[in-house]
């Protein structure tokens, strides 16, 4: 969720390889809104992008852990200033890798709190993908 519509492209295209990406041009503020959004699209994750919002999307953020806790919360910002660190945000136009990474992360956290048997199967299924990725980029 951004209001940036520049931002569409590369979130579609980022993460696109990890299955569906339903995309709303909002500034992520409203933790109720984010959350039916979520249902409606059935996302394990969501990227928020915090640039010029921080104080607001730091609430929602601490909404959706308590409301929300198996919804995977990632944040980017434009600029990373003090607020966006306390988010652990990631740079919006960053390196591709590090937003895929967050995005399966979060979804293994979320997945973890489901039960441990699941987290064991994600972890598995993640390493193997790493595991074939290695074994491609050295040929």
């Amino acid at each position: 969720m951004s209001a940036d519509a520049g931002y569409h492209d590369r979130a579609c295209a980022v993460l696109g390889e990890l299955g569906p990406v339903a995309f709303a041009l909002s500034a992520p503020t409203d933790a109720d809104v984010i959350a039916s959004l979520a249902d409606h699209e059935q996302a394990a994750v969501v990227v928020l992008d915090a640039t010029g919002c921080e104080p607001e999307v730091r609430a929602v953020v601490g909404e959706l852990a308590a409301g929300r806790p198996r919804l995977g919360v990632v944040v980017v910002c434009e600029h990373l200033t003090g607020n966006d660190r306390a988010l652990d945000a990631l740079p919006k136009w960053g390196w591709t890798r590090d937003l895929r990474v967050a995005v399966q992360r979060a979804h293994d956290d979320r997945v973890a709190l489901t039960s441990p048997e699941a987290f064991t199967a994600a972890t598995a299924r993640r390493e193997r993908h790493q595991d074939a990725r290695v074994r491609t980029s050295r040929r």
